[in-house]
């Protein structure tokens, strides 16, 4: 008999029973479904042999209940799990997470060797086609490989002089500024307007604006936080898309100042767009662009050069750009604040390596100052870049894991998601001892630096590894370099300072990670990491 001759005589069995027995027919094939994959997943699954919670590998509410129901708190779970159960442990039905740090390389592979990303990380950013959220590592290469170049280390350093001038734009408004400042606000306004004038030529200047531009930066805090929405229950995202623009932007919170971002992007990638072919394409812009680069690449084909697939893009470029090295220059400033012998022992650099404040020090030279390098590790490292787990799929390779202890031998077979954390590796006391005390000292003993950049994964790593590094570090040397030159702390005034820079009610718990958004999010109570800037008369 044909398959469909039985689902006719199937449907037709259950045509004729009453309603009171299709229902028990019907809830009597869900169980037995539903024990059926339970067995599965617990029994019959390939990680089945993989330690960890009997629930972790059963449901995924039990990461939607420490990541929804409790907020971001399955990042410091999984540190628990890993304490209880070993170093490498099932988290969800379908991925595994390594806790040993000397395995990042075979999990964030590079070269020839295929690493994809895992749909269920990806749909959290809303954005599909950029190539952050690309699954498919063909596809990824051909979409960084237009882009790569213009972030690499001496494409940043030809571009200096963008960068410096927001530096110096801020450092100008600082000297204004007076009261308390929560400084994620004026050291967001900085690296968004680096990250658009960067991308796009132009930028809303919000260094400038009265209050640095708050609400932008409070609406890409707001949209981390409704990533893990969409990561579990993605239909969230499709039915506020649905929705006309005005009713989503009154009815849920920080949509409108997203989508205001949004079209803003679009607009401006029109813009370049249509310049194209044009004298203005050369002559519209006072220096090269992130999307002039890839408008113009020969590597991506006409359906990837669309304005609706760069404004994700965009979308991607300015909220990473922009919230990831801005917290990284809060941390790093209370930090040094909060440690006096610290903050003397960068401005003694400073002051040897800058005799002159005004005179422009190239990135290579500032880079070359230890103590600053140092300062900048140990910012970026307690900054942490991106706080959750990366999850890399090998698509053609088993991959093979060794208990160090135990001497058994797992192997994770080709397709399954495997995850490691930045922050339980840059926070492991073997690594770093006093792992949440800031001492830039760890990086300048003898081989320290080099030993200790094989654990420093705050850019991620492989061919994934984040396209913004370059970029990202320039601002934290031009930043902290020129600001601290003239700048200082409390028991520190010295001859051409413009003034000193004081914390205001201002803890360490103001600068730690209290739960994971795929960004360090500190306890819900924080009044921010707040100073007070006094001009020296």
């Amino acid at each position: 008999m044909a398959f469909t001759d039985l689902l006719s005589s199937f449907w037709g069995m259950i045509s004729s029973l009453s309603f009171l027995h299709t229902t028990i027919l019907l809830l009597t094939l869900s169980s037995i479904s539903l024990l059926a994959l339970a067995l599965h997943r617990l029994y019959l699954s390939p990680l089945s042999p993989v330690p960890g919670p009997r629930l972790a590998a059963l449901t995924w509410l039990y990461e939607f209940y420490y990541d929804i129901v409790l907020g971001g708190q399955y990042t410091f779970k999984i540190i628990r799990l890993h304490a209880q159960y070993g170093p490498i442990i099932r988290i969800n039905p379908s991925e595994i997470h390594i806790g040993d740090p000397d395995f990042y390389a075979e999990v964030y592979a590079s070269g020839t060797r295929r690493r994809e990303k895992w749909r269920f990380f990806t749909k959290q950013f809303g954005a599909d086609d950029s190539a952050l959220s690309t699954v498919d590592h063909e596809l990824h290469r051909t979409r960084r490989a237009a882009v790569a170049p213009f972030f690499s280390t001496q494409s940043v350093r030809r571009l200096q002089p963008v960068v410096e001038e927001r530096v110096d734009a801020l450092l100008h408004r600082l000297r204004g500024t007076r009261g308390v400042v929560d400084l994620m606000y004026p050291f967001s306004a900085f690296t968004n307007d680096v990250i658009e004038e960067y991308s796009f030529a132009r930028s809303h200047h919000l260094i400038e604006a009265p209050d640095f531009g708050r609400e932008v930066t409070d609406t890409m805090l707001t949209g981390t936080h409704y990533g893990k929405w969409i990561q579990h229950i993605e239909v969230v995202l499709k039915a506020i898309n649905a929705l006309p623009e005005s009713v989503s932007a009154a009815l849920v919170p920080g949509w409108a100042g997203f989508l205001a971002m949004k079209r803003d992007i679009r607009a401006q990638i029109g813009e370049i767009k249509e310049t194209e072919n044009t004298e203005r394409w050369q002559f519209d812009v006072d220096h090269p662009t992130v999307f002039h680069e890839m408008l113009g690449s020969k590597v991506l084909p006409a359906e990837e050069k669309t304005v609706g697939r760069l404004a994700q893009e965009g979308q991607i470029l300015v909220q990473g750009g922009t919230l990831t090295t801005s917290w990284t220059l809060a941390v790093a400033t209370f930090h040094l604040l909060e440690r006096p012998e610290t903050l003397g022992k960068l401005r003694d650099a400073l002051f040897a390596a800058m005799p002159d404040p005004a005179e422009v020090v190239p990135l290579a030279e500032l880079e070359g100052i230890a103590y600053l390098r140092a300062v900048v590790k140990e910012s970026l490292r307690l900054g942490f870049g991106t706080s959750g787990r990366l999850a890399r799929v090998a698509p053609d390779e088993t991959l093979v894991y060794t208990d160090k202890k135990t001497g058994r031998r797992y192997e994770i077979p080709p397709g399954v998601p495997v995850g490691m954390t930045t922050y339980k590796t840059v926070t492991d006391e073997r690594l770093f001892p006093d792992p949440f005390g800031f001492h830039p000292e760890r990086w300048l003993g003898e081989g320290e630096e080099q030993r200790l950049e094989k654990y420093f994964t705050v850019f991620g790593g492989g061919s994934r590894v984040c396209l913004g590094m370059a970029l990202a570090q320039a601002e934290l040397f031009l930043m902290l370099a020129k600001m601290f030159r003239v700048w200082g702390g409390e028991g520190d005034r010295r001859e051409g300072d413009v003034g000193v820079v004081k914390l205001f009610e201002t803890t360490v718990r103001d600068c730690e990670m209290a739960a994971d958004y795929f960004i360090p999010i500190p306890w819900k109570g924080t009044k921010g990491i707040r100073a007070v800037f006094e001009v020296l008369e």
